[in-house]
């Protein structure tokens, strides 16, 4: 029971609790922000979309391996 009172306690002073990830507030996450702002400080665009393209098609082999799976 104190415990629980402790937890409440901490949200009235004011304690920020992280907000869980989701694709809506995916970009406004401080770490995506600053990764976006030194893609463009440094002039990595083309390298950074040669990874994105890379990660993708990886990711996209995978899901398509497990669909062929399932529809079998």
């Amino acid at each position: 029971m104190s415990k629980t009172t402790t937890t409440i306690e901490d949200k009235s002073a004011g304690a920020a609790t992280p907000e869980p990830m989701t694709i809506k507030n995916f970009r406004s996450n401080g770490d995506i922000e600053n990764f976006y702002r030194y893609i463009h400080e440094n002039g990595l665009r083309r390298e950074a979309y040669m990874l994105m393209e890379y990660a993708l098609s990886k990711v996209a082999k995978v899901r398509k391996g497990k669909r062929a799976k399932t529809l079998q």
